[in-house]
């Protein structure tokens, strides 16, 4: 293929860096919501280890402090890891996937179904804030990436890559 022969690249419509960039912001919501709420709180998790250890032989039980410990740092993994996914999404999402679409609109209504849920089971609490932040900025994301110039780029890019699978 020569140069005259080169596809002309795709315009990538600003709602398409619109919902990126609010991808992004439910990320950092998220992680820092965690990391607030849960990895930062120590009692909660005292709490969490006392319950388990209390259902294991007296032979198996181990040091409160220590499991708390270990407890954080596999917390600390985890929300780097789902960080890190759902940011790898967000990029996928960015460069015409359309199959990362889908899955951040999937986590995101399964994200406002596990918030209404929430507020319906406990009333407006604190500690649901974070939540309805991250949910706001998923909502968003999933407005601009579902826009009529979202859509149209996403059916571009598929596009070509299918033709570019049929040539030799």
């Amino acid at each position: 293929m020569n140069v005259v022969d080169a596809p002309k690249p795709i315009t990538r419509p600003k709602a398409i860096e619109s919902a990126f960039q609010a991808v992004l912001a439910s990320v950092v919501v998220s992680a820092a919501g965690t990391v607030a709420t849960v990895l930062f709180d120590r009692a909660l998790l005292t709490g969490w280890v006392t319950d388990t250890l209390d259902s294991l032989p007296p032979d198996q039980r181990m040091s409160v402090p220590a499991m708390v410990g270990a407890m954080q740092v596999m917390l600390g993994v985890s929300i780097a890891l789902f960080a890190g996914l759902f940011v790898l999404f967000a990029v996928k999402m960015r460069t015409g996937r359309n199959w990362a679409r889908v899955v951040l609109t999937i986590y995101t209504a399964m994200g406002v179904w596990s918030f209404l849920t929430a507020v319906a089971s406990s009333g407006a609490e604190l500690s649901l804030m974070w939540s309805l932040a991250e949910v706001a900025f998923g909502v968003t994301a999933v407005i601009y990436m579902f826009r009529p110039e979202s859509t149209k780029y996403f059916a571009e890019y598929k596009e070509r890559r299918q033709h570019a699978r049929r040539r030799p």
